[in-house]
């Protein structure tokens, strides 16, 4: 991988804090929370960016979220697969995450629509390894 192909995974969190799985293979985003004002952010961060205290606390997210707006993009880096849904759901928790949005016919999309996290392979990186991250799917009836 080229520098600036890790540069770009690790800006992006594509892996690492933002994703945990449970004892059961299930999937979870981390947020965090700031102990000083309360605010909360995804990805995790160091600093609080609304009074800059570095007094955080991992917050992990509910498995469901409403869809908040949307985008079919047609234009992305060689190896991702295209179109893709890019998105901003919204979390119970008071976060708003930016995310793919996968299983779905676009012409189906809702707003406030609710839906799960989920991993999917989003395309290739430019070593034909495999780019996984979290992204979001319709919710299934079983979870509600």
């Amino acid at each position: 991988m080229t520098q600036l192909a890790q540069e770009m995974r690790d800006a992006l969190n594509l892996a690492g804090d933002a994703v945990q799985r449970d004892a059961h293979g299930r999937v979870a985003l981390v947020a965090t929370e700031c102990n000083a004002c309360s605010k909360r952010v995804f990805p995790p961060t160091d600093v609080c960016p609304e009074c800059m205290a570095e007094d955080l606390s991992n917050l992990t997210l509910g498995p469901r979220g409403t869809l908040y707006s949307w985008s079919l993009v047609h234009a992305a880096p060689r190896g991702w697969t295209l179109p893709f849904v890019a998105a901003y759901v919204d979390m119970p928790e008071g976060v708003r995450v930016f995310a793919h949005v996968v299983g779905v016919d676009p012409e189906k999309l809702k707003i406030d629509m609710p839906v799960e996290v989920c991993m999917a392979v989003l395309g290739k990186d430019e070593t034909n390894a495999v780019v996984e991250s979290y992204s979001f799917k319709p919710a299934s009836e079983e979870n509600n």
